[in-house]
């Protein structure tokens, strides 16, 4: 656009606001000489930018500001291109070693599912199986011990073992594996003369690399995962080994952590925190439970109900927190003069209450005499003291007595009571009338 067009422009917008003002008012009042002149300028500005349209396409705005020349770079490639071509372009010019892809070494399909056993948390065994197909695929050429503890923390025993070569024993102290004391892995490379290896557990064939992992978390240890190979595979590194089993033991490490969570939940909520033992809440579901059983196949249960006679003596002697000494001793003393499948629970307070599946009378009977004598014997060492107490035992039997959970915890009940009422340090049976 050149300046003259715009000033022929100006010129016309101008003679219009004039004939607008000259003429009179009334012929033309004074809000419709303002709407004149807003079209008028409307008009004059379409007509032009009309006119430097047909001129130029591409400039339809009234300055001619140059405009900058670009070129669009395509950020990704054009759909005609052949795409393997693009791809071994890309791939050369961004090319990192990557000994995962290069050697194809990772058992994508293995590891896939033991994630999928770790995800879904199934049982400790199904996962365990998994890994155990899952580690010789990782670790080519290698043998190895995962170890964990089993019912102490002073030794470690073997879960499960891969590989042609004995590294370990079956059972190992955590002190002689270095991982356990650092908290992470252990790389020892046993050509190296110089070097002291810190695992002495790997006494059985020291030579080429080992690999000691802890298995950890939420600050807890659970055992040790270990690996020994003569030769390292062709393009990997003890750092890459390191890596996968970093990988491998946090995994399992987290897995195991949730399992004992639940386990510890599971726990808490049937068992009774004082003694150990289960809680009325589960006595009551496990007594209507056997006891349904009971009256379908026609077989008895035996329900014992103990009670300490020298609770009040000692509460009045030394207080509420000796009582609890006394009842926690009982909880871990009962259980072990029963039979597995029997079910020791707390009923209330002082009260402890045993379920026997399948047990007739006879057998509660001799079961309820030997937890008294027993306990009759027993002294709780509480400070520079010793407590001890003598038990009244009540039992009901079903069919004897009742044939429901209710019927049968009644039953035992009136027994205790008719025990402490007789002298205290005996058993009582129910007796039929009682029903």
């Amino acid at each position: 656009m050149n300046w003259l067009s715009y000033f022929i422009w100006t010129i016309a917008f101008v003679l219009g606001v004039i004939v607008a003002y000259f003429v009179p008012e009334s012929t033309l009042p004074l809000n419709a000489k303002f709407i004149f002149i807003g079209f008028w300028g409307a008009a004059l500005g379409a007509l032009l930018v009309s006119i430097l349209s047909k001129k130029d396409p591409d400039r339809a705005d009234p300055f001619n500001f140059p405009k900058p020349e670009t070129e669009l770079i395509p950020i990704v490639p054009k759909i005609e291109e052949p795409f393997s071509v693009v791809k071994e372009s890309v791939v050369e010019q961004n090319k990192v070693p990557n000994p995962i892809i290069d050697s194809l070494i990772f058992p994508t399909e293995a590891w896939n599912l033991f994630c999928k056993k770790v995800l879904k948390n199934r049982p400790f065994y199904e996962t365990i199986d998994s890994l155990a197909s899952c580690l010789p695929q990782m670790f080519k050429n290698a043998s190895g011990i995962l170890y964990m503890y089993s019912g102490q923390q002073t030794e470690l025993n073997k879960i499960i073992r891969f590989g042609k070569n004995v590294i370990g024993d079956d059972a190992i102290t955590p002190a002689e594996c270095a991982s356990f004391h650092i908290g992470d892995i252990v790389v020892t490379d046993f050509s190296n003369e110089l070097l002291s290896p810190g695992c002495t557990h790997l006494h059985h064939r020291p030579r080429g690399y080992s690999f000691c992992a802890p298995l950890e978390a939420s600050e807890e240890h659970f055992g040790i995962l270990t690996l020994q190979v003569d030769e390292l595979p062709s393009g990997e590194t003890a750092d890459f080994w390191k890596l996968k089993l970093s990988v491998v033991t946090a995994t399992l490490g987290l897995y195991i952590a949730n399992q004992n969570m639940n386990l510890k939940f599971q726990e808490h909520s049937i068992r009774d925190t004082l003694t150990g033992v289960f809680n009325r809440r589960y006595m009551e579901e496990s007594l209507h439970r056997e006891v349904a059983s009971a009256n379908r196949h026609h077989t008895p249960i035996g329900v014992i109900m103990i009670y300490p006679d020298q609770v009040n003596t000692i509460m009045e002697a030394r207080g509420r927190h000796a009582v609890e000494q006394l009842l926690w001793e009982l909880g871990q003393r009962i259980p072990k003069y029963i039979r597995t499948e029997d079910i020791p629970c707390r009923y209330e307070n002082e009260i402890f209450c045993i379920i026997l599946p399948g047990a007739d009378l006879f057998i509660t009977q001799d079961r309820a005499e030997k937890i008294r004598r027993e306990i009759e014997g027993l002294e709780i060492a509480y400070g520079n003291i010793l407590l001890s107490t003598t038990l009244s035992i009540g039992i009901a039997t079903m069919p004897q007595n009742a044939n429901t959970a209710q019927g049968l915890i009644g039953d035992g009940l009136t027994a205790l009571q008719s025990a402490i009422n007789g002298g205290q340090n005996r058993v009582a049976v129910a007796p039929m009338e009682y029903r």
